[in-house]
């Protein structure tokens, strides 16, 4: 059966999103990863996930769907505190960056994104001393960490991710 909401939310038919800031292209696909916290404990947790990364609404937006643990993992290895949740990132010509909201079952959140050299940087709007950043873009492989900015302007790293696209 055809799915038509689907058909429709991907039409990817024009391209609004200039090159130039078209930070998001190379993520665009689907990814396995390994996740790790408790990064200051001897044995960290790891955990596997998937990310999956689409453009929408005529390629205006990049969608994506994160999943931990993955479908898969979530059978073998339950996580009390998993997260499946959705991103939309529109981008903002005015301010030259990306809006994200990003939803879960539990919470939502609103992050603005920068492009910072080589890395994309997200700022937590409701708690700016939180920051994602993506950094290592290959066409096949990326790292995300999960920052927390200190008092005293160092940063503490509270998550990592390496993700690897699937064959």
């Amino acid at each position: 059966m055809k799915d038509e909401f689907t058909d429709a939310l991907l039409n990817n038919a024009d391209k609004i999103i200039l090159e130039e800031y078209d930070w998001y292209a190379p993520l665009i696909g689907d990814w396995d990863f390994d996740y790790y916290d408790n990064l200051e404990s001897p044995q960290p947790r790891h955990v596997i996930g998937e990310w999956i990364f689409r453009k929408i609404l005529e390629g205006s937006i990049v969608q994506d769907l994160f999943i931990c643990p993955s479908r898969t993992e979530r059978i073998t290895n339950p996580q009390e505190d998993g997260e499946y949740g959705v991103a939309l990132r529109k981008f903002n010509f005015d301010e030259k960056c990306y809006n994200m909201v990003y939803s879960t079952k539990d919470y939502m959140i609103h992050v603005n994104w920068k492009k910072e050299c080589d890395k994309l940087v997200g700022t937590v709007q409701e708690v700016p001393d939180n920051q994602f950043i993506f950094s290592d873009i290959t066409p096949d492989s990326f790292k995300w960490t999960n920052i927390q900015i200190q008092n005293n302007g160092t940063s503490k790293e509270l998550s990592r991710i390496f993700a690897k696209r699937k064959k």
